[in-house]
């Protein structure tokens, strides 16, 4: 029998809620149709793509711990506010905003930026948005990507894509696998 240590009544209700589905064949990680294209389409292409080495995640959480595995073969780092949510990042994790992405990266060291959750979950406040997404722009190498993933309902998106001026630094890169045209 497992036995997990519970540090907080939360972490209890995930514990209990994960163990009472999973004993009825049911998977609760995050199995959302975004996530599944995230993590089983988007990862895997850039798992495999030599060229995206060096790669930066945003946000951690429960459900995030596992990545460490899929980017092993990558130079992996995590970056989350929350220093209780460290134990989720990699073993190259910062605990910091986004915001103050530029204090521990050089220009054009990354290849690879994933910001997915945390836009209208934490990154709400519209200098702080401007700050990281300018941030993320100078810290990628030319040709790097940066992925941002976002819930498109009212209560989760704090501004429209097209009011935030940083994103205009960026070009529209072409997914080929999720291209339908």
């Amino acid at each position: 029998m497992a036995i997990a240590l519970i540090r907080s009544a939360s972490d209890f209700l995930k514990v209990r809620t994960r163990r009472v589905f999973a004993l009825m064949g049911i998977d609760i990680r995050k199995r959302t149709d975004d996530r599944n294209i995230l993590e089983n389409v988007i990862f895997p292409y850039f798992v495999h793509k030599e060229e995206y080495r060096k790669i930066l995640f945003v946000g951690c959480a429960w459900f995030t711990k596992r990545y460490n595995k899929l980017f092993r073969n990558k130079i992996y780092w995590t970056i989350e506010i929350d220093p209780s949510l460290k134990k989720f990042g990699s073993k190259k994790h910062i605990i910091d905003s986004l915001e103050n992405v530029t204090k521990h990266f050089s220009e054009n060291e990354l290849d690879l930026i994933i910001c997915n959750g945390v836009f209208g979950w934490g990154l709400d406040e519209k200098a702080t948005i401007e700050n990281s997404f300018r941030g993320c722009f100078h810290i990628f190498r030319n040709g790097g990507v940066f992925i941002l993933g976002w819930n498109d309902v009212p209560e989760h998106r704090p501004y429209l894509l097209d009011e935030i001026e940083s994103l205009r630094l960026f070009k529209t890169y072409r997914f080929e696998p999720l291209n339908n045209t």
